[in-house]
């Protein structure tokens, strides 16, 4: 019995010692460490005021908890990292506080985009949000510490359109196959303007909203395509932003 005892003290003397050498988080008392969910090596949040008309975007960011089990609110904040950050400080609000609620893995910050200099126009501007870490709360693996932010006053290709869905039955780009076809420019602000008519707007990547508003741009495209008028002056077959691509949409009504 003492062997046994003796064997299991060495087993666990050894697993630690390997989390040790790995770097591998062993959690104790208070502390809990905060991160983001997307891994910043390879995903960015994109954001154009061309589809928020209203001049102000509110994004909702997720982020995790590991460590402590949380069993009541923890206090943390967020910041711009000085080094990456080229969005001016006028042009983004973050929370002065942040809480994490207890008993859940997953919560969510808000921060607030506005459009008000002109250079967004022009090309995008960059904003890399951190976690602050205090003595009770720490970031947490390493490629998930940052969260990339790309905002612009131009047409910039959405996440959701230029994504593979990477799924057994649909390994490809479903909105691309099935629903808008290819992307230009040119047809994601009729996209858009498809939208504006119900003065909706697009949050996320609802396939809901994507496909209805798909068949509408296919069918505003059929009846232009149609219209005499657009045929004699030479505008109609419609084609995209290069001239070199009829402009089509594969969604079936």
């Amino acid at each position: 019995m003492k062997k046994v005892y003796v064997l299991s003290i060495i087993l666990v003397l050894f697993v630690f010692g390997a989390c040790s050498e790995k770097g591998i988080a062993t959690f104790s008392g208070d502390l809990v460490y905060i991160s983001f969910t997307k891994d910043a090596s390879a995903d960015s949040m994109i954001y154009s005021f061309k589809t928020y008309p209203s001049g102000e975007i509110v994004a909702k960011i997720p982020v995790r908890v590991r460590g402590h089990w949380l069993t009541e609110s923890r206090e943390f904040t967020v910041s711009a990292h000085p080094d990456s950050t080229i969005l001016p400080e006028s042009a983004y609000e973050l929370p002065t506080k942040c809480e994490f609620a207890p008993g859940q893995e997953i919560d969510t910050i808000e921060i607030k985009f506005f459009n008000n200099f002109e250079d967004l126009k022009n090309k995008s501007y960059r904003l890399f949000l951190r976690i602050d870490e205090t003595d009770r709360v720490k970031q947490g693996e390493y490629a998930y510490r940052i969260a990339k932010f790309y905002v612009s006053d131009r047409l910039e290709i959405p996440e959701w359109w230029s994504r593979n869905d990477n799924t057994e039955y649909n390994p490809y780009n479903i909105v691309e196959e099935v629903y808008l076809g290819k992307y230009s420019e040119k047809k994601y602000q009729l996209f858009l303007d498809r939208l504006a008519e119900d003065n909706a707007s697009l949050e996320g990547d609802d396939m809901v909203m994507i496909k209805k508003y798909a068949l509408r741009l296919k069918y505003w495209l059929e009846d232009f395509n149609n219209d005499p008028a657009n045929i004699a002056s030479g505008a109609a077959p419609m084609w995209d932003e290069d001239n070199n691509q009829l402009m089509q949409v594969p969604v079936a009504g």
